[in-house]
């Protein structure tokens, strides 16, 4: 190449400005790849609860929901930041936080986040792929792409693990008018233990601690405010951004 072609594209930014958009529509990709996913899991999760606590529960179906659109919805404001070591940054904290989301549920059925993570972090160094000044814009955008991870991780914490493990029962009771109608019972004393008292024929029983409760979904949802919050001026970060003389 012509020394002085490169001295004008080096004086003009033009190398910065071509690979502005690096890792955009990676990044849009795999937003999708996990919002996907995380809708299918908070329907799954209305539609297979009891009928006693379906709708009782619909708040907490909804944050459950919310926890696992969080971190894909966080994604897609990464990917429009305009300044790509700022973006690479951001994504690559996100994919940690898209790894744990992968591993969060015991039966394992989140692990159709991972695909996600690996689009996530491809966009990652797709976006910090020939960007000069790294130390600028990448390991500040990291910084807080950390801190938002370890805020939205919390929000996991308070909802799956901090759950209050005390088992709910209900029982489907036939009152003196023929009618069937589902009535809180006390928890077991001890495993497979459950005992219908109160008036009435006995129906279906059941219990479960897979609960969240309103005030565990509203801890929930204010953590995830949180994490919204800082995002929003990292996105603008543009110390690094490239500059005409």
């Amino acid at each position: 190449m012509i020394p002085g072609w490169q001295r004008l594209k080096d004086s003009m930014g033009l190398d910065d400005i071509r690979s502005a958009g690096r890792g955009t529509r990676a990044a849009l990709a795999g937003s999708i790849l996990g919002i996907v996913p995380a809708l299918a899991l908070g329907f799954l999760r209305f539609a297979l609860s009891e009928e006693p606590e379906a709708l009782p529960q619909l708040p907490g179906h909804i944050t459950f929901t919310l926890v696992y659109l969080a971190p894909y919805v966080l994604v897609l404001m990464a990917g429009a930041a305009p300044n790509p070591g700022v973006r690479g940054g951001l994504l690559l904290a996100l994919g940690l936080l898209s790894l744990a989301a992968s591993f969060s549920a015991f039966s394992l059925a989140t692990l159709v986040f991972l695909p996600a993570t690996v689009v996530i972090w491809f966009a990652a160094f797709r976006s910090l792929a020939g960007v000069r000044r790294l130390w600028a814009t990448a390991l500040p955008a990291g910084a807080a792409g950390l801190l938002i991870a370890a805020t939205v991780g919390f929000g996991f914490h308070t909802l799956l693990l901090a759950q209050d493990a005390e088992p709910r029962c209900w029982a489907q009771t036939i009152g003196t008018d023929g009618q069937s109608r589902w009535e809180a019972r006390p928890g077991p004393q001890s495993p497979g233990e459950f005992r219908i008292t109160g008036g009435g024929g006995a129906g279906r029983a059941f219990c479960t601690s897979d609960i969240i409760t309103n005030t565990e979904a509203a801890a929930t949802l204010g953590v995830l405010t949180v994490g919204f919050l800082i995002m929003l001026p990292a996105t603008r970060f543009r110390r690094a951004a490239p500059r005409f003389r």
